[in-house]
């Protein structure tokens, strides 16, 4: 009887042993990512930001709470030969509030005179109206790496970026199946040379959509002409549509440290930040 049991468990393992090695001989589902749009094709996002920053000036501490939201409009605008995208971007709405030291500051450009009596919201309502009432150009080439863009023009030394900022996801030049990943270098601003060095992974394919995580790491020595050290981390995943490659969902976790040279004081920063993108 005993013996019987033993050849039972034994047959049960063989059994189990022969599925496992049938499963990792199993072809596994190959896509191709990449990006195919139509000109003129139009697309609407709104990108929140939850930010806290904090900053040492002259031996004074000081904590900043931001909250962003972005609503743009991203238009397809030329593709070139060597499969360069341009993209037209109108910042359809900007919604500020930030908290620090005590003081509140809020801004809306649908309501812009709801905050016409606080002095901080005036300071940057400026910058922020010359965003609504001008288009930034973007450009990618064929796999999603940043190109150029004029978005410091429009945008200053503001700290809102939007699409605009090399958020799409940057493809492989081969197919790859799920759970296979590459690796991307990518300069998102060329006004700074800071530099994120990123793994992504595919992590599912459902339909037209195709499922992605990243993580990465976050260096540079300068943004907008100005000494600025810089490192850190980011994480996230990401949605996709197979057909076009449009990014349609992403969530963005990143964490910063910075040293920046003003007037030739050093000013230490740490930046962490939630980025949560939606498109149709």
């Amino acid at each position: 009887m005993k013996l019987k049991r033993i050849f039972q468990s034994l047959f049960l393992i063989t059994l189990l042993l022969a599925v496992i090695s049938s499963m990792a001989f199993m072809p596994k589902k190959s896509i191709r990512l990449k990006y195919a749009f139509s000109q003129g094709a139009t697309y609407k996002l709104e990108i929140k930001t939850t930010q806290n920053i904090s900053m040492n000036m002259a031996g004074q501490s000081m904590v900043l709470k931001q909250n962003v939201i972005l609503n743009q409009t991203a238009e397809i605008f030329t593709i070139s030969e060597e499969g360069n995208i341009e993209f037209e971007i109108t910042y359809d709405r900007i919604r500020f509030d930030q908290s620090a030291m005590g003081m509140e500051m809020s801004w809306d450009s649908d309501n812009p005179e709801a905050s016409k009596d606080n002095m901080m919201a005036q300071q940057i309502a400026g910058q922020f109206q010359k965003a609504m009432e001008n288009k930034v150009s973007s450009t990618i080439d064929k796999y999603g790496n940043p190109v150029e863009n004029n978005s410091a023009e429009v945008m200053g030394s503001s700290s809102v970026s939007g699409f605009e900022m090399g958020m799409l996801v940057v493809f492989p030049d081969h197919e790859i199946s799920v759970g296979e990943s590459w690796e991307v270098s990518t300069k998102p601003d060329p006004n700074s040379d800071f530099t994120v060095s990123s793994i992504y992974t595919l992590t599912d394919v459902k339909g037209n959509k195709a499922l992605i995580s990243y993580d990465g790491a976050i260096s540079g020595t300068e943004m907008n002409g100005n000494s600025a050290k810089l490192s850190g981390t980011i994480t996230g995943k990401a949605e996709v549509n197979t057909k076009t490659g449009w990014l349609e969902s992403s969530t963005t976790m990143q964490k910063l440290d910075m040293e920046m040279e003003q007037q030739g004081q050093t000013i230490p920063m740490s930046l962490s930040s939630i980025i949560e993108l939606k498109s149709e």
